[in-house]
């Protein structure tokens, strides 16, 4: 017998020595059978009658011990074996004495004989436990039910009748299905499966290509849905209402425990603007556009979600809609300055941005964001200038760290009180319709007590709804005598949960494991190892009109109580039993990281497949990995949402290692790509510590580095850096080793330290010819010669140049192949061949452009740019930076924008000019805030600074000249390399130019690194 203990019932007066002896021999002998027992497992100190009843709810069948005292009136053993009966637990009747008759109420069951032969009647018992997890088995026990239900509508009065009926239904379909899977088991299988693999293709589609239209106004699916039978709320109603119409106020918190109705409260009254009016006759409204998240429902409440659905709802333009991308995707850019992007963009009018079941992003301890990154965003809709944009969040816990920002522009709304009299018996009325299970004309006291022992939240009235639908034997007044603790909602969910039957029950936990909405062929993949002829469908649909599931868009998924319960009551597993193996030998093998993922996929294939959380977990995720798109349809983040779930099921089950070669997947070469730098870094921080093959941790905690450089927080860059070379040099991987000391060598590179960038460098290029490696050889090359050029050696940088490019045209490396040319480029117009530097940025720019590599485009264009402002070719000059700047790439925005402000200026064109110094210096103040020392921040940003003083007299203009200087000392603290200050200066002489009142004098001293002389 499987999943669950097996009760046993039996009168202590004559039956104690016998449940004994059958509790010793089912525990003790094969195959185990575990069991409850009272006089063993009872725990002295807590309700008997509590530990009884949970073991019951807990149990596969009840025992029930046929002696005279056990089935004479009276008998405390009728309860035991009713409450199975309103569990749905199979009944299992052994006589022990031959006089003992079997209750009036499990008339239609066979019993198992005990009275001449103990062993006999083991071995029976043991066979009936084998029997029932069968398919014949399933079968019986509904036939059982079914008999007990149609004796029962015999004698019912008319009121219990409607109930009783909706049962039989319920059972004679359920028993059809399971006639056809007893009849022909294959052949049910085989539709399981067809259904799964049906199910998985659709999750494999791209998507349908969508015609834009002109306006968007309602993104994703609501994430409750308000029942029309609800009650009341009049109050809280408006002052949401009132919030959004108050243009001072952007953030609305919405505070109450689980199953209060936050979500319906919310919901019904953003459905009803959608329709452009309020609810209760509250007036007209109109909304611009709603934005639905929910951390319980396909769209996750995160940033990249956030900014990615704000974006739809603007109008349709090409021009915004890539500059928007390209500000996303700059990791200089911090996050508020994004959301203030994004927000600038809604200057007038009113959109909604609901962030729903928040609870799960806050810090129980701390109150405080567990993302950093929406935090930030958050923050900057309630601070900056005006617009039109406004969030409400629905909460169990209030975050207090964003509750302390601009405290005047946000409104706290607490729903902790249920619904009043008469409004929670209204709903209950309002639930049963058809008055099936006798709510519709039960006593007006009757009711107010219901509302009383539930104190009116929805959600526990909703359960006892639910429980009177699946438990024809229980009445409203039996459930009322309940012990209702302060958490009664979670209290009467579970009495729920348990009165469902069993297949009811593991589809329900088969969506708390999932934790997220998912289609049928996802719940039947899951249980299929468990039911291998399930059809959820079927069920979920009962569960949707129970009101214990909820369904969104063809997914189904569960109110955070519920999936809590579900999940909670699945068998723990010790998640260290199955980590990954891999050998030394393994270790030294040149796949690397091929090694590893055949390591896993082995251990894939061989889990185990027990119902415990550890196992489920796993299988779930196992699902996601065959629900990826191809490959060729990764566009975006949306298209990686089968590995993001992936990776979430992978690290709850604690299998690291298999989450760790997922982000190897699609860290670097997607998210990376796309700019979800922030998203990376909470991934990979997660498996640190606990990646257990050494090189995958290697390649993890690198990429983790990695992501931190493209945010400016170099520091921390180096120090992951540091950690993953420790880790490739302990296990001997030399490609790994050679990765990471090119990477620091970029890294100090940014931070102007040329000579130790180049002791890197070096040590990597060495490595990288010693295994061959020539594309991480070209690459290192072109890091040397951008070290030497920095130094003003532009021998030494064109030989190492020239040779990157052969190489790269060698292995056609066509990425690499731009970015050479676009560093000889450089390095020509540091010579000031103008023509030649030109020709090679040119043919750089084309190669970008070909395969889509904004970093090139970007930077190949703005030493273009410079190419013309140099000839005095202005008009060409400022074309190009414009289409620069269009990219928005991390590393240099802050020069792009200020060439731009240096070109402009010297078109006479002052305002816009101003602009650009202003923004250069902003993007300069970014970067800095994390990483002082990064110099060429401090340079563009003491040019604009200069450039600010030629625009506007009337500035401080002592201020910004004590300014500048001091910006351009620190740079040349940092980098005063020759090659570094020349190119500063050529770029300042173009501003002196401009400068009719001389107000530069002395700083260029100063670039050069001599003290100011005034």
């Amino acid at each position: 017998m499987t999943d669950g203990h097996c009760f046993i019932s039996y009168s202590n007066s004559d039956g104690l020595d016998f449940a004994t002896k059958l509790s010793d021999e089912l525990e003790g002998g094969h195959p185990f059978t575990s069991v409850w027992f009272d006089k063993r497992d009872l725990k002295p100190g807590d309700n008997w009658d509590d530990q009884i009843s949970s073991a019951i709810r807990g149990c596969k069948c009840l025992v029930f011990v046929l002696t005279e005292d056990s089935t004479s009136e009276g008998s405390v053993c009728k309860d035991e074996w009713t409450w199975a009966l309103k569990y749905k637990k199979p009944v299992i009747p052994i006589r022990l004495h031959t006089k003992a008759e079997l209750p009036f109420r499990l008339g239609s069951r066979q019993f198992i004989d005990f009275v001449s032969n103990f062993e006999d009647g083991i071995s029976k018992l043991r066979k009936y436990f084998t029997y029932l997890d069968s398919p014949q088995g399933i079968l019986e026990e509904l036939k059982y039910r079914l008999t007990d239900a149609q004796r029962d509508l015999r004698r019912a009065r008319s009121d219990d009748q409607p109930r009783i009926r909706a049962e039989l239904d319920e059972l004679t379909e359920q028993i059809k299905r399971q006639e056809e899977i007893v009849r022909n088991p294959k052949a049910a299988e085989g539709k399981t499966e067809k259904n799964i693999q049906s199910g998985l293709e659709r999750e494999r589609q791209p998507e349908k290509p969508v015609a834009r239209k002109t306006s968007t106004r309602f993104i994703n699916p609501q994430p409750a849905i308000a029942p029309i039978y609800f009650q009341n709320r009049f109050i809280e109603t408006n002052q949401i209402a009132e919030f959004l119409e108050n243009d001072t106020q952007r953030l609305m918190t919405i505070v109450g425990r689980a199953g209060v109705g936050k979500s319906a409260l919310v919901c019904r009254l953003l459905k009803a603007l959608e329709r452009g009016e309020l609810p209760d006759d509250l007036g007209e409204m109109k909304a611009d556009g709603i934005v639905y998240l929910s951390e319980t429902g396909s769209h996750r409440v995160n940033f990249a979600n956030v900014f990615a659905d704000l974006s739809k709802l603007l109008p349709p333009s090409e021009e915004t809609a890539e500059r928007l991308e390209g500000i996303y995707k700059n990791p200089q850019t911090s996050t508020g300055d994004k959301m203030r992007a994004l927000l600038d963009a809604f200057p007038s009018g009113r959109v909604i941005l609901l962030l729903d079941n928040f609870e799960t992003l806050i810090d129980p301890e701390s109150l405080s964001l567990r993302d950093s990154e929406l935090s930030d965003a958050l923050n900057a809709l309630l601070g900056g200038q005006h617009h039109a944009v406004k969030a409400v969040i629905t909460t169990r816990i209030a975050p207090r760290d964003l509750a302390m920002g601009e405290p005047g522009r946000q409104h706290h709304l607490s729903l902790d009180e249920g619904l009043e009299s008469p409004y929670a018996e209204n709903v209950l009325r309002e639930m049963d319709a058809d008055g099936r299970v006798g709510l519709k004309t039960a006593p007006d006291a009757l009711l107010n007590k219901a509302r009383e022992k539930t104190r009116g939240y929805p959600r526990a009235l909703e359960a006892l709804y639910a429980i009177l639908s699946v438990d024809r034997y229980t009445t409203l007044e039996e459930l009322l005598e309940l012990s209702l603790p302060d958490e009664v909602v979670q209290k009467l969910v579970g009495e729920a949960f348990n009165r469902l039957d069993l297949s009811a029950q593991k589809v329900m936990q088969a969506l708390a494991v999932y934790n997220r909405p998912v289609s049928p062929a996802a719940i039947d993949y899951l249980l299929q190892p468990h039911l291998p002829s399930i059809d959820s469908a079927l069920v979920l649909n009962r569960l949707v009109n129970m009101h214990f599931a909820r369904r969104e868009a063809g997914r189904y998924y569960l109110h955070p109580a519920d999936k809590e319960y579900a999940f909670s009551i699945i068998p723990e597993k010790d998640l260290t039993t199955k980590d990954t193996k891999v050998t030394k030998e393994n270790q030294e093998e040149d796949e690397g990281l091929l090694t590893i993922q055949r390591e896993l996929d082995s251990l894939r294939s061989s889990r185990l497949n027990a119902f415990t959380q550890h196992d489920l977990l796993n299988r779930a995720a196992d699902y996601f990995a065959q629900a990826r798109k191809p490959r060729a349809e990764w566009k975006k983040l949306d298209d990686l949402s089968a590995q993001l779930a992936e990776f979430e099921l992978r690290c709850e089950a604690g299998d690291y290692d298999t989450a760790g070669w997922i982000m190897g997947e699609i860290g670097f070469d997607y998210m990376f790509f796309w700019g979800h730098y922030r998203s990376m870094i909470d991934m990979y921080e997660k498996l640190l510590g606990k990646i257990k093959d050494i090189r995958l941790r290697g390649k993890s905690t690198g990429d983790l580095g990695s992501a931190y450089r493209n945010t400016g927080q170099i520091f921390k860059a180096i120090q992951y850096y540091n950690q993953a070379l420790e880790i490739a040099q302990e296990a001997k991987n030399r490609a790994g080793e050679g990765a990471w000391l090119s990477n620091l060598g970029v890294t100090y590179g940014d931070l102007g330290n040329a000579r130790k960038a180049i002791e890197f460098q070096e040590l990597a290029l060495v490595i990288f010819r010693e295994i061959g490696d020539r594309k991480g050889e070209a690459a290192n090359l072109t890091g040397l010669a951008n070290r030497y050029s920095q130094l003003g050696d532009g021998r030494k940088a064109f030989e190492r140049y020239e040779q990157a490019l052969l190489i790269d045209r060698e292995i056609g490396d066509r990425s690499g192949e731009s970015i050479d040319l676009e560093n000889i480029g450089h390095l020509l117009l540091s010579l000031e061949d103008y023509q030649k530097a030109k020709e090679n940025y040119q043919q750089a720019i084309q190669i970008a452009d070909e395969i889509s590599f904004p970093e090139t485009s970007s930077w190949a264009r703005w030493g273009l740019a410079k190419s013309y402002l140099f000839q005095n070719e202005l008009v060409n000059a400022r074309a190009t930076i414009e289409a620069a700047l269009q990219y928005d790439v991390p590393q240099y925005n802050h020069n792009a924008t200020a060439l731009h402000g240096i070109i402009a200026l010297r078109q006479g064109e002052r305002a816009t000019a101003q602009e650009a110094f202003t923004k250069s210096i902003a993007q300069a103040d970014e970067i800095l805030a994390k990483t002082p020392d990064y110099y060429s921040a401090l340079d563009a940003k003491g040019l604009s600074i200069c450039g600010l003083l030629i625009c506007d007299l009337r500035l401080k203009k002592d201020d910004l000249r004590s300014d500048a200087v001091e910006t351009f000392r620190k740079a040349r603290k940092i980098a005063p390399h020759a090659g570094v200050v020349k190119s500063v200066l050529r770029l300042f002489d173009e501003l002196v130019k401009c400068d009719e009142e001389g107000v530069l004098k002395g700083v260029r001293e100063v670039i050069e690194g001599n003290p100011l002389v005034e």
